[in-house]
């Protein structure tokens, strides 16, 4: 028996000592390590790289560290969608871990003596099927903690090392799953392999499949909160952001990115103080020999991004992006490379971006100061003093807008004294009010900006974002500082009112806001009657003429009032809208509450469509509206569902972005029936262009003879092949003008201000025609036959910020962006862009909304001539 334990020990450290030897390959030749700190594989029982760790190994493993070394000690800062914990695991010298928040004080006051600490930030893994560099986090951690050698001591004697290991863990946990799964005991690099085509959405987005790169900015995500909050709690001077991108460079990428693709808000101090790190990374890369490039790809102009956020919260950002392996092994013309290198080379940077910042120590202290003292003067020197934007009838949007800029830590107020300013009207306490000359200006210049002028016209993202125009509220600059309301500064804690009155013929809500929407589709799927007031508007309340778009709830019976109260009351204190009563429907002045005016609504019951061919981000912004913000269950059925499509028990099928051809077959005359016997089909892009198709009359010049489904299979097939004549008008071009030929066919996410038709249904809760729309696409949809049936138009296709070329322009100049069509008893709603956008541009998803609440309020619109010829 002791023969057989012996056995058995000695084969576990013969184990050990191989994995051991394996990790010892990665880290640097000669240095020593503290024998009593755990190395990965402790926790893992494998070495990083030989498998993928999922987020929950990961935690552990820092959690371990903290718990075996003085030097490190972990947060949990909050929790993602799924609930998985959000680490921080902070790392400096025993002595400065004693002293952690002085020390922090002394850096946010912007000490730059030899006593403050250098704070570096390694953020890790933001999109989730881009793993190599949270694995890495985990070797990282280790030298830190156990590093023994000098430099590593002396270091952390001035440094403040924030190490955040799963910036996207619900996205990491479905592709270490996923590349888990398909690993055999070897390992394949082959390109068909099925371990590198990962199943849709893949693990890029996190839970409502947002990219969340994107959000530094807007900050939708709860990920994303927590992470900025930590953010300004820390300040970095350096901010590393470790990503993977395609295999087929090879080549390891590290900033500066491409000059000329640089924010102009940025200094160039900046740029230089990226250059001067790009020296170590470069050094340290070239030990490995490992190619790198730098200056080409990717650009620093949009400011929500990793590494972009920071430079322009005076904190040097540096993108690093390492060539993917997706599973464990990739085949390239280069060579194959293995997940286990791509760690190596996340580690190596990570290193090189800690021993760069030490020896640029002075230069990075001072470099705040710089930035505030300049983004100051700059501040000084515009004829402006504040910015002011108004509520827009909708104080829910206006608060939430309010909220996102506290979060950025930017002062705003509410404005004390009407003003008038660009010929806009902002009442006193509607709007507020945000001052130029403040600490966080640089910021407020990136936010409110509208650009429209550009060094290069190419962008890696978006061009423009403006926020006031997102959550479409008007705003204005002033040249002098308006009176305000120090002590109230919009935090969107006013209570809801619900008046009771025991004769009540029935009550009402306002129309504008998400919050009086989700609350009638609340009541409605709980069985209550609610109306909504069409055009024109009604004069039947002592408050004020009720609007187009108002919400009516008729009481009940006596027996039945107490409980309809009882349920207006949770409701409007769960929504925050203000609930009245109306005393009569009787109006001497004009229509009573009876008025056919008045249209009853329906319970709202959506299905959206999911699956490969599905733009998984658009698809989650609908996903993400109707489930977060609207409280409301949305079940998906995927796009390879086999079988004809059943939608009897289901009132609007939801496409966000879909490729037509991926769009079965078997679905076309399911989806046309449906529709005609009163389904509503909500479309966006290019599932719109195929919704045009589906329902088009017989075009000029189709051969009749073609059948109908022949028909509707030759349009939706010409729709698919996107063809594009313009390419023969252009004649012989040199080879080099390509990629900018290529950039003017694209729009580079710009602002656009669209005209509104206020009387549509689909417009109800708003109060102006321009409505700023987000276009990042040249999505067109032909004019429909009926002409009142669009109610948004692109009248000017002149950008209001952002880049759209001459090429662009034309396209789309005077294009409906907003089509809805009745079909028979249903609707076919075609968006040709995403109002939903990223979940930030508030100001067009009362459209979709809209399109869920109030297609009972669209009425058949064919004129007596057009109803003869249609045999009604």
């Amino acid at each position: 028996m002791l023969k057989i334990k012996f056995v058995v020990l000695l084969a576990r450290i013969i184990c050990l000592m191989a994995v051991a030897a394996k990790v010892s390959a990665m880290l640097p030749d000669g240095e020593p390590f503290s024998p009593a700190i755990p190395l990965p594989e402790a926790e893992l029982g494998f070495s990083p790289g030989e498998w993928h760790a999922r987020p929950e190994q990961i935690t552990r493993y820092m959690e371990r560290l903290a718990a075996a070394s003085d030097r490190a000690t972990v947060e949990v800062i909050g929790r993602s969608v799924e609930q998985r914990p959000l680490l921080h695991l902070i790392i400096t010298s025993r002595e400065n871990q004693s002293q952690l928040e002085s020390l922090r004080q002394q850096h946010l006051k912007g000490d730059t003596s030899g006593s403050a600490p250098l704070v570096i930030w390694l953020g890790y893994g933001i999109h989730g099927n881009e793993p190599s560099g949270s694995n890495a986090a985990l070797l990282t951690a280790y030298h830190l903690v156990a590093g023994e050698a000098p430099w590593v001591k002396a270091l952390l004697e001035n440094t403040i090392v924030v190490i955040d290991p799963l910036l996207n863990p619900d996205g990491l946990a479905r592709f270490a799953i996923w590349a888990n799964m398909h690993r055999g005991q070897q390992t394949v690099g082959d390109r068909l392999h099925r371990a590198h085509w990962e199943a849709w959405p893949s693990g890029r987005f996190n839970h409502y499949w947002f990219d969340m790169n994107r959000d530094w900015l807007p900050a939708t995500q709860p990920e994303s909160v927590a992470r900025l909050q930590q953010y300004y709690r820390w300040r970095p001077h350096v901010l590393g952001d470790f990503h993977e991108h395609s295999a087929q460079h090879h080549a390891y990428f590290f900033q500066p990115g491409v000059p000329t693709r640089q924010n102009p808000l940025t200094p160039d101090e900046n740029v230089q103080l990226t250059t001067d790190l790009a020296k170590y990374h470069a050094e340290a890369l070239q030990a490995l020999g490992q190619r790198y490039y730098t200056r080409e790809t990717f650009d620093d102009f949009y400011y929500g991004k990793g590494s972009t956020f920071p430079d322009i919260n005076g904190s040097i950002g540096i993108l690093y992006e390492q060539a993917t392996a997706r599973g464990h092994k990739m085949a390239s013309e280069h060579g194959d490379f293995t997940f286990r290198d791509a760690i190596r080379n996340q580690y190596a940077t990570s290193l090189s971006t800690l021993r760069g910042a030490a020896a640029m120590r002075q230069r990075l202290l001072a470099y705040p100061q710089r930035f505030y003292a300049q983004a100051a003067a700059r501040a000084r020197q515009q004829k402006g003093r504040a910015w002011v934007f108004g509520e827009d009838g909708d104080p829910g949007r206006a608060d939430d807008f309010v909220k996102l800029l506290k979060l950025h830590q930017i002062e705003v107020y509410r404005l004390a004294q009407d003003i008038e300013v660009d010929n806009q009207d902002f009442a006193a306490e509607k709007a507020w009010v945000v001052p130029i000359r403040q600490r966080q200006s640089a910021l407020i210049e990136a936010m409110f900006e509208q650009r429209t002028t550009f060094a290069d016209n190419q962008f890696y993202d978006v061009s423009a974002w403006t926020l006031p125009s997102a959550f479409n509220l008007p705003f204005a600059q002033t040249r002098s500082l308006p009176e305000f309301h120090r002590s109230a500064s919009g935090d969107g804690d006013s209570p809801a009112r619900f008046h009771s009155l025991p004769e009540a013929a029935a009550y009402h809500f306002p129309r504008s806001g998400l919050g009086s929407a989700a609350m009638a589709m609340h009541l409605l799927n709980r069985g209550v009657r609610v109306y909504r007031v069409g055009y024109p508007q009604l004069a039947i309340t002592a408050e004020g003429p009720m609007q187009s778009g108002d919400f009516l709830v008729p009481v009940p019976p006596a027996q039945q009032r107490q409980a309809l109260e009882q349920l207006l009351r949770q409701q409007a204190e769960r929504w925050q809208v203000a609930v009245r009563p109306l005393a009569s429907g009787f109006n001497p002045a004009g229509p009573d509450l009876g008025s056919p005016n008045i249209h009853v609504l329906k319970a709202v019951k959506p299905l959206l469509v999911v699956g490969r061919g599905v733009e998984p981000k658009e698809a989650g912004h609908i996903w993400h509206l109707i489930d977060r913000r609207l409280g409301l269950p949305l079940p998906m059925i995927d796009i390879q569902r086999p079988g004809l499509l059943d939608l009897s028990d289901y009132t609007h099928l939801l496409m966000a972005d879909i490729k037509p051809e991926a769009l079965p077959k078997a679905w076309y005359s399911p989806i046309r029936r449906w529709v005609k016997q009163g389904g509503v089909l909500v479309t966006q892009k290019r599932s719109a262009r195929w919704a045009q198709a589906l329902f088009s009359v017989r075009p000029e010049g189709t051969d009749e003879a073609m059948t109908e489904g022949s028909r509707i299979g030759k349009l939706i097939a010409d729709i698919s092949a996107n063809k594009d004549t313009s390419m023969e008008k252009l004649g012989r071009q040199p080879y080099g003008r390509y990629r900018y030929d290529a950039a003017d066919r694209m729009v580079g996410g710009a602002i656009f201000s669209a005209q509104l038709d206020l009387t549509h249904p689909l417009a109800q809760g708003y109060n102006r025609e321009a409505l700023p729309v987000f276009l990042n696409s040249l999505t067109q949809l032909s004019s429909s036959e009926n002409a009142y049936s669009t109610p948004l138009v692109l009248a000017n296709s002149t950008p209001l910020a952002g880049f759209a070329s001459e090429f662009a322009r034309k396209q789309l100049q005077g294009r409906p962006v907003l089509i809805a069509e009745k079909v028979g008893e249903g609707l076919v709603v075609k968006f040709a862009f995403n109002p939903n956008f990223r979940a930030f541009w508030r100001g067009t998803e009362g459209l979709y909304i809209n399109a869920l609440i109030n297609p009972p309020l669209v009425q058949s619109t064919l004129l007596p001539f057009n109803r003869q010829a249609a045999g009604e």
